[in-house]
């Protein structure tokens, strides 16, 4: 017997591995065309990302609200979007606050917020 009796036993991604390699000997000119076009849709990709972003934006209310629900008052930022990171979230609270957030670090913001939440807090005990 020429070939032994035992399967092969090849996984998905050892086919993939094999499949790249074989690519890669049958048309090694093509790769550069194969890759410039992949960049260019994950180009493509990531600038219409950017506009539905950017217009989904421009519909967010960045006013503050105040509602009242069984006697207690909320009084912040009116959020309908995720939110991407701690920065972004901080500003927008700051923004609620009248806080100007340029030129401040993230714990001398949060610093800045916590004070005047307390602020605001005692004023409205007292």
């Amino acid at each position: 017997m020429f070939f032994p009796s035992y399967a092969l036993n090849i996984a998905g991604s050892e086919w993939f591995i094999i499949f790249i390699v074989i690519i890669i000997f049958i048309f090694p000119k093509k790769i550069g065309s194969i890759s410039k076009t992949i960049g260019k849709v994950v180009g493509e990709y990531e600038k219409a990302k950017g506009k539905i972003m950017e217009q989904k934006n421009m519909f967010v209310s960045d006013a503050s609200i105040t509602t009242t629900t069984n006697n207690h008052v909320y009084k912040g930022p009116q959020i309908q979007r995720p939110i991407s990171s701690e920065r972004e979230k901080l500003e927008i609270i700051a923004k609620s606050l009248n806080i100007n957030s340029e030129n401040m670090v993230d714990d001398e913001l949060r610093n800045l917020i916590s004070f005047k939440l307390k602020e605001t807090h005692n004023e409205e005990t007292n």
